[in-house]
């Protein structure tokens, strides 16, 4: 203790008071029973996605959603206007891309096949489709076309578009046509 100008006595401070033998047992309780750490946060959502996703890409190919997104670029602005990618059908090892195609864009569409499955392989990679098919649509994008023919002959026009024989699709054409004549009232 010492005295300041004043005559009061000061404590020293800076001597520690010591500890007794309970509170040394309780710090060394507390030392050895501490809580756990803070758990770490979720891991965000896109990249936990990603983990999933990127192994399925890479087996499976892309998918027509990511075709459609990119189809400006693979066909040109011109024939995207006229088509879009409706499915990708696997069967086997076999993979065939599926394309609608309205009015004579389907014409060139078939043509452009081989440049058409060059593009989609580049842009998807290993599993990319082998094959392509072109489904001819109607002209408009909302009706069938308007030239007599009522949507009932539309729809079958549309689901005769299936057969796979070069015989069975040149049947199903001339019977188109005939039934388009004879719509349009010829003989």
């Amino acid at each position: 203790m010492r005295e300041n100008g004043k005559g009061a006595m000061l404590c020293d401070m800076r001597r520690r008071p010591t500890q007794s033998s309970v509170e040394q047992a309780a710090g060394q309780y507390l030392q050895e029973h501490r809580g756990r750490a803070a758990i770490r946060p979720a891991p965000r959502a896109g990249r936990a996605a990603e983990r999933i996703l990127r192994p399925l890409a890479k087996k499976f190919g892309v998918g027509v959603d990511q075709l459609a997104q990119y189809w400006p670029e693979i066909v040109g602005q011109r024939l995207a206007q006229w088509s879009a990618p409706k499915s990708i059908q696997r069967n086997g090892g076999v993979a065939t891309l599926v394309i609608e195609a309205r009015g004579p864009a389907a014409a060139v569409l078939q043509a452009e096949s081989r440049r058409i499955l060059e593009r989609v392989g580049t842009y998807s990679g290993g599993r990319s489709p082998t094959r392509l098919r072109v489904i001819q649509g109607s002209m408009r994008a909302s009706s069938p076309v308007q030239t007599g023919v009522t949507s009932g002959q539309a729809r079958s026009q549309n689901s005769d578009q299936v057969e796979t024989s070069a015989e069975a699709r040149l049947l199903s054409a001339l019977k188109r046509f005939d039934k388009s004549v004879k719509a349009r009232g010829g003989n």
